[in-house]
């Protein structure tokens, strides 16, 4: 239903009357009792608290369709159709337990994205029985959530009943959509955007690697993925290693085995010095010496330092005393000009220290521009006026912290697939896991303990290939998505989408900014409306155009110029694909005097 853009008619705040009214009945509808005062507000209720700034917006959905929202502190919460109301997923989301949830599996969410409706055959059930499909009748309210996240990323209508989904025989539409995750509705306020949270997954669905290939007797496990071709390579290599294994294996047997020892906080000292060390590896050939103590370190040590270290939490303390215990053992030279002023005069980058270390790519938060799960979308990540396409991503799993936990990546951080690859290749690098003959990853561990593998002693070496590791990774994360900015141009019906900046003459001989096809780009053509009346001072209205499915917007005077460098700067549309720079206003030249 919002899925294309639709037409905002008005935006109304309601008074303290209508606001308890319109609790009351959201409370009625959803059989929820109604706190009395004085007592703690719940999660529903705080939707309508006394500081909650209330709206009614009356909008015309793109098929014509008039459709009523109320909105709370700007955040969409319902929406009324046909005198029922139905939550948003930000409702959902602070009210998991408001309407009855169907779930299905992560892939099925970018169709229904695009507009389609949940079918019988994605329905993943907990049974096969009548009672598997609840008791629930035609046009109930239900949510839609996946196997990998209880958190509900659409609403919709029960297109059957419970008896009627069941006597289906696996066929047909199961839940009419009315609203989801990434729609318009969902954006209409950029400022207060929300990705979907994490709230754990609802059912444990196997995935493809649980399943064996026709014909085999058992599953083939990860240690079997090995090439053909190296097993003469490592044949010898292997018997002999199970020789010793077995020798001392036998020897240990009559020794006390030792407890376990707990794993320790990484050491700040160790961190510090690492990130020295890669300054060096990456950019000690182009660091210009000599150069001032108080200048090298916050320009190439502390951006290599992960976040949350610090040097008063070492037991260095301070940056000259760093610099002091680094030049003893032969990383620098130090010389001190005047009392209190030091410099950095020389740097040993044939050092054993430097040549064994593998350089990283320091990764912060801050360059990622990614919040945690469930914040809002911040404009590093994504601009959150041009929330157009859907990504997959992978949050930290309890199976994976230990792994990303090396990177400082917390339980729950969600990453894309391409940071997930860069921090296995770095994990791997770091660690020296290729084999230089086959070049497969030897599993330490840590990765052992990911792909199921037995323990380093009952079993002397495993090798994997990177990218079937990689994939083992992924599927032990949580998958969830999010509303990202599209770089690049954005295609639609196999062509790049070109906006068009145009003038014409009004009455008057008065010139006027035609601007074309901006919904393409999941522009919010209400904001860009205001962003162009601030900073041109012109008024702007939009008008159909005969013949076209959009809406033309257009500024009074010629303001091409501006358009054009809030579209490529703000937006971050590319400059090829925006035309009708030509037309732009030429500026007078100044007279000399």
């Amino acid at each position: 239903m919002f899925i294309k853009p639709f037409k905002i008619k008005s935006n109304i705040l309601v008074t303290g009357s209508e606001k308890k009214r319109l609790r009351q009945r959201v409370m009625a509808q959803f059989n929820r009792p109604d706190e009395e005062t004085g007592t703690a507000p719940s999660p529903l209720g705080e939707l309508f608290g006394n500081r909650a700034k209330v709206c009614t917006v009356k909008l015309i959905t793109y098929h014509e369709e008039p459709v009523t929202v109320y909105t709370s502190d700007k955040r969409p919460i319902f929406f009324e159709l046909n005198g029922k109301l139905l939550p948003t997923v930000y409702t959902l989301w602070s009210c998991p337990d408001l309407v009855p949830a169907f779930t299905t599996h992560a892939t099925v969410l970018p169709k229904l994205a695009n507009g389609a409706d949940l079918m019988i055959p994605g329905v993943v059930k907990k049974g096969t029985n009548l009672a598997s499909w609840g008791r629930h009748q035609k046009d109930d309210v239900v949510a839609v959530n996946l196997t990998s996240n209880r958190a509900a990323v659409g609403v919709g209508l029960l297109a059957h009943s419970s008896s009627d989904l069941y006597m289906c025989g696996g066929h047909g539409v199961c839940v009419r959509m009315m609203h989801v995750f990434g729609d318009k509705l969902w954006g209409m306020e950029p400022s207060v955007c929300q990705q979907v949270p994490l709230h754990g997954s609802v059912v444990s669905v196997p995935t493809e690697s649980d399943f064996p290939p026709l014909g085999s007797e058992k599953p083939k496990p990860v240690e079997e993925t090995v090439k053909q071709v190296t097993k003469s390579l490592e044949n010898a290599a292997l018997t002999a290693q199970e020789e010793e294994s077995t020798s001392d294996g036998d020897a240990s047997d009559d020794e006390p085995q030792e407890p376990e020892e707990a794993e320790k906080p990484p050491n700040p000292d160790d961190l510090i010095k690492g990130a020295l060390l890669n300054a060096l590896k990456l950019h000690g050939k182009k660091i210009a010496l000599p150069l001032l103590t108080s200048t090298f370190y916050p320009q190439y040590v502390q951006p290599e330092i992960p976040d949350g270290i610090e040097m008063k939490k070492s037991s260095y303390k301070k940056v000259g005393t760093f610099f002091k215990q680094m030049a003893e053992e032969g990383l620098l030279e130090i010389k001190e000009e005047k009392k209190g002023i030091e410099k950095v005069t020389a740097l040993n980058l044939e050092h054993p220290a430097v040549l064994s270390f593998y350089p990283y790519k320091a990764q912060k938060a801050s360059a990622d521009g990614q919040d945690a799960p469930g914040g809002p979308a911040s404009s590093g990540a994504s601009n959150p006026l041009l929330l157009t396409q859907m990504t997959a991503m992978y949050a930290v799993s309890e199976r994976t912290a230990k792994l990303f936990g090396c990177f400082n990546v917390a339980l729950g951080k969600t990453l894309d697939q391409t940071q997930v690859r860069n921090y296995m290749r770095d994990y791997v690098g770091r660690n020296k896991l290729i084999n230089p003959l086959t070049k497969l990853v030897t599993l330490d561990d840590t990765l052992r303990e990911i792909c199921g593998c037995p323990p380093a002693p009952e079993e002397p070496e495993v090798l994997v290939g990177l990218a079937d590791l990689t994939e083992t990774v992924l599927n032990c994360m949580t998958s969830t998505f999010e509303m990202r900015s599209q770089k690049g141009a954005v295609t639609k019906g196999g062509k790049r989408a070109i906006i068009h900046l145009t003038t014409a003459t009004r009455s008057g001989n008065k010139k006027v900014t035609l601007i074309s096809n901006l919904a393409d780009y999941g522009i919010n053509v209400n904001d860009f409306a205001k962003a162009v009346k601030l900073g041109a001072a012109a008024s702007t209205t939009m008008t159909e155009v005969p013949g076209s499915k959009g809406e033309q917007l257009m500024v009074q005077g010629n303001h091409i110029k501006f358009v054009f460098e809030l579209l490529t700067t703000t937006y971050q549309v590319p400059k090829a694909c925006i035309t009708g720079l030509e037309f732009a206003k030429e500026q007078k030249k100044k007279k000399k005097k």
